[in-house]
């Protein structure tokens, strides 16, 4: 349950931080607001795969042998 919820944060905050980084750049009077937030977005999007990647890092897979 935690690793779906990491993972749709982490979607929504990247599909957010490449959407306001476009906007930062085509538009004519970029926002300071444009830019922080594109990074914050960013930020968020790096943490929650970080997180994801180290909930999974030492779990051991067990294997069942039937012979």
């Amino acid at each position: 349950m935690v690793d779906l919820l990491l993972s749709v944060v982490g979607l929504g905050s990247l599909g957010g931080a490449i959407f306001t980084f476009y906007k930062f750049v085509t538009d004519t009077t970029p926002s300071k607001t444009m830019g922080w937030a594109a990074l914050a977005l960013a930020i968020v999007f790096c943490a929650c795969a970080l997180l994801l990647f180290l909930r999974h890092v030492n779990k051991e897979e067990e294997i069942h042998i039937t012979q």
